[in-house]
């Protein structure tokens, strides 16, 4: 009987080892998963972070485009100064138009 005790003892010992086998690998595949759902994460920020990265590029490149427009684009000054010598075109353009009257009255008669 001694050496079915031992036995069954083993046994014992042996299945509690299984089991912290067991636990122990349950453990590891539960911190496997975890790891590959980091990965996954990781991988999603690393598509968004190269998305971005493209994005801020163009971004760059349309506002460089759009610095280049504005210098060629007339200062506030300019347009004023455009517009004064319109206006002055328009007040001063019947005065022209009588004046050139008056002369065409004045020569017709020599005709």
């Amino acid at each position: 009987m001694s050496e079915q005790m031992k036995e069954v003892e083993e046994m014992e010992k042996f299945m509690t080892i299984l089991m912290d086998v067991k636990v122990s690998l349950a453990q590891q595949n539960e911190k496997l998963d975890n790891l590959l759902d980091i990965k996954q994460k990781v991988d999603s920020t690393y598509d968004t972070a190269n998305s971005a990265e493209r994005r801020s590029i163009e971004n760059e490149k349309d506002v460089d485009h759009l610095r280049e427009k504005l210098a060629t684009k007339a200062s506030k000054e300019d347009v004023e100064r455009i517009v004064k010598e319109k206006d002055n075109w328009k007040k001063t353009f019947p005065s022209w138009v009588a004046v050139a009257i008056a002369a065409i009255a004045l020569i017709l008669p020599f005709l």
